[in-house]
């Protein structure tokens, strides 16, 4: 059920050329509910009431896709809902009289559509999940061709994203912030880096968990090799007035993401039933687009700053090293004494 409502959200941007409104979009939408009736996939709205969610053999209930207004944060948008059946179970199929309304349950994928630029739309899906996107019958196959009635030639650019951060060098620098200046603004801390994933030259990759600091050798590593970093597991607060919220996320370069529930600590979470859809959407149009523009200020100081922590990583190594081969080779010269 990866939706933008549930606990866990992992949050995936992508883009597309159009040739239609977001009110058109939303009205070919509508033409196209979910039905029963060969377990035909359709759009909704993201309304959580009497879902049918996870239930078998059932439709949702009857709704229209919904365009937002512009706020303050937040760019206007279509908020819609994808209704699927999942396959039946693994060799049910196939048993003698098997009824797949009692084992297709009811799933489904949000997706938020926003207008960057004339005759381009943003998409954020609500599942990072490849075979749930591009399933043949699916969320992406359904976008395609509502757009392609327009424009034959349009299809949903799967490898670029309407949120991209500037480049992967923002994971290093997220890093040396946080051991150098975690108050990167007047109201964003960085507390912690409690993760982050590397990719060498080989393209094999390492992940680093329970906190990552310059004092960890496997990271310096990184670091000295230049190899790629993320994504990366950031601990923030985010000061709203006398408040203080909480994160822990996963940031993508994409601008994509991934949070939890039990990661977020927000003085009036127990009395905000959409928590994780407005923490979802904030975070993809507000914060995370504040990190990567607070990056990009950097810019000019970053270039040489970064030179400078890739030669400290070499020296810190080659340090830690040569004290540890002395530590050894004290060590066999007592064994055999």
């Amino acid at each position: 059920m990866p939706t933008m409502s549930q606990d866990s959200v992992k949050a995936l941007p992508m883009h597309s050329r159009s040739a239609m409104s977001l009110e058109e979009i939303r009205d070919a939408m509508a033409a196209l509910p979910p039905s029963l009736d060969g377990f035909k996939g359709g759009w909704a709205s993201i309304n959580n009431y009497e879902s049918n969610l996870r239930r078998p053999g059932i439709e949702p209930p009857a709704s229209t896709p919904e365009i937002t207004a512009a706020t303050d944060v937040l760019p206007r948008m279509l908020r819609a809902r994808f209704y699927y059946w999942d396959p039946a179970p693994a060799g049910m199929g196939d048993q003698q009289g098997h009824d797949p309304l009692v084992t297709r349950r009811l799933n489904a994928i949000d997706v938020m559509i926003t207008e960057p630029a004339e005759g381009r739309i943003g998409l954020l899906f609500s599942t990072r999940t490849p075979s749930y996107l591009g399933k043949g019958d699916g969320i992406i196959a359904s976008l395609n061709k509502i757009l392609q009635t327009r424009d034959a030639t349009i299809k949903v650019d799967r490898r670029q994203s309407h949120l991209r951060l500037m480049d992967e060098e923002i994971f290093l620098w997220l890093a040396v912030q946080h051991r150098d200046r975690p108050q990167l603004a007047a109201d964003i801390k960085l507390d912690q880096i409690a993760g982050i994933s590397s990719r060498d030259t080989a393209s094999r990759t390492a992940d680093l968990r329970y906190g990552v600091d310059f004092e960890r050798s496997n990271f310096l590593t990184a670091v000295a090799e230049k190899d790629t970093l993320g994504p990366i597991d950031i601990c923030f607060v985010h000061h709203v007035g006398e408040e203080n919220h909480s994160y822990e996320v996963r940031l993508h370069v994409d601008g994509g993401f991934e949070v939890r529930r039990n990661s977020l600590h927000f003085p009036d979470m127990l009395d905000r039933p959409e928590l994780m859809l407005e923490t979802s959407l904030f975070l993809a149009y507000s914060l995370i687009p504040r990190f990567n523009a607070l990056y990009a200020a950097d810019a000019a100081n970053w270039s040489t700053q970064r030179v400078d922590v890739i030669q400290s990583a070499m020296a810190a190594l080659e340090e830690r090293y040569k004290s540890l081969k002395a530590v050894l080779e004290k060590q066999l010269a007592g064994s055999e004494g």
